[in-house]
């Protein structure tokens, strides 16, 4: 190669570098990369059925797609809410310039209704394209304080594109031309918040319509032409509450609902009154010891304690069936003794607890996950049991079943009622008035079930060992003096000698311990016992070390602890652009 051809050779080499080096990256081309040659929309105004606004609006959109395989279609974002109304709109069709019907889906999203117009057959669309999008929407007219107005985005802000030009045609029925107030007529263009005035209106006056027109040239990727119609204030219907407001279903409407109240409030007082036995209630007197009959696990059904369990375990402690201890981790042991058990319930438990020659059962978090099961099963067949007995025995009856049935009827039939009436003046102001009575209705009929079916109806037996429990609750919150005064009174234990010895009051307190604790006063029945407890006096059920703090509420805890395991291991006004309503937005697909 000569010398000047290499030259040249390297000078082109160079420049070629320097021309790829300096131009611009491509542009990295989407689906949103084309323009709009222009949007016209034709809005047909009126009212419909009281007094409501209506609207019809033909949309002209030419679109101008590149040559190469890009687009198949566009999408078209059309707002379906405006001032706390649905506009209930409904797309009519999707043609081209010469009416052949294109292709187009629709579906509600967040607050939009989304218009896809494509081929079916999924094939490209190239060069100037016109889409023609009809459909309706009603309640597009707000009130703005002193004037009712149409006040309304054409394009709106969320395109991509530049459109070459937006405008607007309003046919103004004639019901709606005469309260047209023509002076406050207005426009807007550009980006969301401009007051820039848009290019042109002009108003057309006609015989039976008024025609007003709107334009906008050559906006910018974002930017909407919003147009504003003020219309006479109070007259046109914008959905305001007060237009039903003293109408007989709005009467009717809350009649309904405040029956369904009191429906509730007759529940709560058949619960309080019946359910809970207040008529048959008697005057509690002073008690010194436990009842002699039912079982204590049926006692505690009667009452609804929850500290049975633990009550139980003292009872068997007490009567030397067993002993309890803990250590300073609070962990608990119950150790079988070797005295005959003779009550059926305690035979059942100790049977259950200490099975297979055990004779010491630990309580707490620390057992493990089979011995909590083992624990949970004995105490839940002595829970049914005791169920069973409660009812047997005639402590309470059934649940108030007819009572519930009857007042849930009452409540359906005023639900329907206050749906019917919503539904009424829904067609007048679309408040969502037909939505509260479901919700009222299906609220109050879970409270009212869960009010007179969470617990039986009592029994006057059952009324009568509550009164009986509520006097020993009485005696054992006395101060000492009293509690001593009463066991000497007629009253009282009657006892040969005036005197109470202190191992019989010990004997006597010991007794009323597991009661104690079943009505949630171990701690406090306790400490009463410690102070009678001495070198001579001491308790064989509990070891003398623990007598200093007690704390049997620890060991209704540990119980809970243990039942838990098991339990938890099962499952691990138009004032600027882009301010009113309609517009949207879209883009290409």
């Amino acid at each position: 190669m000569s010398k000047s051809r290499l030259v040249k050779f390297i000078s082109a080499l160079l420049a070629s570098l320097f021309i790829v080096l300096l131009s611009p990256p491509a542009a990295n081309a989407g689906v949103d990369d084309f323009e709009f040659e222009s949007m016209h929309v034709h809005y047909g105004l009126s009212l419909g059925d009281h007094n409501i606004p209506m609207l019809t609006a033909t949309e002209t959109l030419v679109a101008v797609f590149p040559e190469t395989d890009q687009n198949r279609g566009i999408q078209r974002l059309i707002p379906d809410d405006y001032r706390g109304h649905s506009l209930a709109t409904e797309v009519t069709s999707v043609v081209d310039e010469n009416g052949v019907a294109r292709d187009f889906t629709t579906e509600a999203q967040d607050g939009y209704i989304q218009l896809i117009s494509r081929h079916t057959d999924d094939r490209f669309v190239h060069g100037r394209q016109t889409y023609v999008i009809t459909y309706s929407q009603k309640w597009v007219i707000g009130d703005f304080g002193t004037t009712d107005e149409f006040y309304w985005d054409v394009n709106g802000t969320g395109w991509a594109q530049p459109f070459g030009s937006v405008t607007a045609s309003v046919d103004i029925a004639s019901a709606l031309s005469d309260l047209l107030r023509v002076d406050d007529i207005s426009c807007y263009r550009g980006p969301q918040g401009s007051n820039q005035p848009c290019d042109s209106e002009q108003l057309l006056n006609r015989t039976t319509t008024t025609r007003v027109d709107f334009s906008a040239k050559d906006l910018a990727p974002g930017e909407t032409l919003t147009i504003n119609l003020p219309f006479t204030h109070g007259v046109v219907n914008t959905g305001n509450i007060s237009q039903v407001t003293g109408s007989l279903e709005f009467v009717f409407y809350w009649v309904f609902g405040g029956i369904i109240l009191a429906v509730l409030l007759w529940a709560i007082f058949f619960r309080v009154q019946v359910i809970g036995g207040r008529r048959m209630r008697k005057f509690a007197t002073v008690q010194y010891e436990g009842p002699k009959t039912p079982e204590l696990s049926v006692v505690a059904q009667v009452i609804g304690s929850r500290n049975w369990q633990s009550a139980l375990l003292v009872q068997s402690a007490v009567l030397g069936y067993v002993t309890i201890s803990t250590d300073d981790s609070d962990n608990w042991a119950v150790t079988r003794t070797g005295k005959e058990v003779q009550e059926v319930e305690l035979k059942k438990l100790l049977s259950g607890l200490f099975e297979n020659d055990l004779t010491v059962v630990a309580l707490g978090r620390g057992i493990d996950e089979p011995e909590s099961r083992r624990i949970s099963n004995v105490f839940g067949e002595l829970l049914r049991d005791a169920q069973k007995q409660a009812l047997k025995q005639g402590f309470y009856s059934h649940l108030a079943i007819k009572q519930a049935f009857g007042g849930w009827l009452v409540i359906v039939g005023q639900t329907l009622g206050m749906i019917w009436a919503g539904l009424s003046m829904d067609a007048v102001v679309d408040a969502g008035l037909a939505a509260l009575p479901i919700l009222l209705g299906g609220v109050a009929t879970i409270v009212h079930f869960l009010i007179l079916l969470s617990k039986r109806l009592p029994t006057q037996a059952g009324m009568d060992l509550r009164v009986y429990m509520d006097g020993l609750k009485e005696y054992i919150q006395f101060a000492e003096k009293d509690r001593l005064a009463f066991l000497q009174s007629p009253k009282g234990a009657t006892r040969e000698r005036g005197q109470l010895g202190q191992t019989e009051i010990l004997h006597l307190y010991e007794e009323v311990l597991p009661w104690a604790v079943l009505l949630g006063l171990a701690d406090e029945w306790a400490k009463v016992l410690a102070t009678y407890y001495d070198e001579r006096h001491q308790p064989n059920w509990i070891p003398v070390a623990t007598i200093g703090a007690f704390n049997l509420s620890g060991l209704d805890s540990a119980i809970a602890q243990s039942l838990a395991v098991s339990a938890e291991s099962g499952s691990s006004g138009g004032g600027s652009a882009g301010g009113g309503g309609g517009g949207g937005g879209g883009g290409g697909v």
